[in-house]
């Protein structure tokens, strides 16, 4: 095992970040209360319709349409309750008002910055949060932050849940720039306290490398390629400081390996972007994440290599236990992994080798059915939304999107190609280019074949429906 060290930003960077969190604390707090009252008064600018509305913006992964199924994506349950239909509404308005009155009685007897307004404040921001109403809840909290480090210090760790809630408003809100500033000085608070060794810096690399994939996905900012790169980095520490403490059974390592897996696929999807990479001032950047986390720091970050190496490890972790459901599984998306970089013998080398496995087991012949009786995107690791090029939603996520459904018909090659296309939905005047793109889209997928005797077929008449935004 490596030797660890405890790294430290250097000053300069420690004063110019609390410096930039500091000035945009009253900027954007005033800023999303402005355009908060601009649109309750009917001031905020109406968007043109334009060509780009039309546009094709994000491609869901593709569900199968079962016969007498409606095919139904997971996260379309039923719609979110809103604040007022909950029974404890009323409630937390009247804590609301007793909280805002023991603020005032606070401030008259101690002062603007007594102590205990850091708690009042943060429950106050609490209560508007669970009511729906984010603008006050960042306004208290905001008022609970600065009270916090007059008191306490300018980083300690008893912002931590102060800034989790405002991370949470700034997002609900789709302030993305503000919550990618708050993820960034989260990460700073927690790394400075816990150094790079710390087991309690395992959840902070992995909820920071979520948030830049989450970023990335959403377009968010020029430098893509970073965001990437900072995910990987932060998935491989959080997978290596697992293993370190806790070893290779611990409920967390396998699921941080298949993040690496992802942010290697995004990766090698995204090329034009690791380009980046060579900036001065980005590579300065990385090589000091990497030092920070004591990670080894390559040139550029790596795609299909990456992948690989986690996916065999998963492999290697299975195979030392008893589940063969699971080892089997393994076996499959590494095979997969093959399959999309057009490796097709190794890939049917390892198809069969999990087809054997299953075949001798009384219990296996279900599990082959699961992974191998119908054709199934891959890789099976990757299953958020495309981004389709940079357009108009940039940053903004696809909560300000509308979405629409295309229902496909396509043969699966035995090499996992997309072939004959065929749209089953009914197309008009208005949606005929986007599910031309949709389309498209689908032949530049690949599928996981089904397989016969553990050899891959080709089948035809595979149908799907289709998730896109635009």
């Amino acid at each position: 095992m490596k030797k660890f060290y405890r790294a430290q930003l250097p000053p300069f960077f420690i004063t110019v970040f609390s410096a930039a969190v500091m000035l945009l604390h009253g900027f954007t707090l005033a800023q999303s209360a402005a355009s908060a009252a601009a649109a309750a008064e009917g001031d905020q600018p109406i968007e043109a319709e334009t060509e780009g509305g039309s546009r094709v913006l994000y491609v869901d992964f593709p569900i199968p349409i079962i016969e007498g199924q409606d095919p139904i994506y997971p996260d379309q349950g039923a719609p979110a309750q809103s604040p007022e239909d909950d029974p404890a509404f009323a409630e937390r308005s009247l804590a609301i008002e007793e909280y805002s009155t023991a603020v005032a009685t606070t401030e008259s007897a101690g002062g603007a910055w007594d102590v205990s307004l850091v708690e009042q404040f943060a429950a106050l921001g609490e209560l508007h949060q669970a009511q729906g109403n984010h603008i006050a809840a960042l306004q208290s909290l905001d008022r609970a932050m600065h009270v916090s480090r007059i008191n306490s210090g300018l980083h300690t760790t008893d912002q931590i849940p102060i800034v989790e809630d405002m991370i949470e408003s700034y997002t609900t809100l789709g302030q993305w720039s503000d919550a990618d500033l708050y993820h960034d000085y989260l990460f700073y608070i927690q790394q400075r306290a816990y150094g790079p060794t710390d087991p309690r810096i395992i959840p902070v690399l992995e909820k920071m490398g979520r948030w830049n994939m989450q970023a990335f996905n959403i377009g968010l900012g020029e430098a893509l390629g970073i965001r990437l790169s900072n995910a990987q980095l932060m998935f491989n520490a959080a997978a290596r400081l697992v293993e370190f403490h806790f070893g290779k059974d611990d409920e967390r390592y396998v699921p941080y390996l298949n993040n690496v897996v992802q942010t290697s696929y995004q990766i090698s999807r995204n090329p034009q972007l690791l380009n980046q990479v060579d900036n001065t001032e980005f590579k300065t950047s990385q090589e000091l994440l990497a030092q920070l986390l004591n990670e080894r720091y390559a040139t550029e970050p790596a795609g299909f290599s990456v992948g690989e190496e986690a996916l065999r490890e998963i492999v290697t972790h299975y195979e030392q236990g008893e589940d063969v459901n699971l080892l089997a599984e393994a076996l499959t998306n590494l095979a997969d992994w093959y399959l999309v970089y057009e490796q097709r013998r190794r890939a049917g080398e390892v198809y069969q080798t999990a087809w054997n496995l299953l075949a001798e087991r009384e219990d296996g012949a279900a599990t082959q059915e699961k992974l191998f009786g119908t054709v199934v995107p891959i890789p099976t690791i990757d299953r958020q939304p495309r981004r389709m090029g940079r357009g108009s939603a940039e940053g903004e996520g696809r909560a300000s999107l509308r979405v629409d459904y295309a229902d496909l018909m396509f043969t699966v090659t035995r090499n996992g190609s997309v072939r004959s296309v065929q749209v089953l939905s009914d197309e008009n005047e208005d949606n005929i280019i986007r599910i031309g793109n949709v389309s498209r889209t689908m032949r530049s997928l690949t599928f996981r074949p089904i397989l016969a005797d553990g050899v891959p077929v080709t089948t035809e008449g595979n149908r799907f429906r289709v998730r896109y935004w635009y």
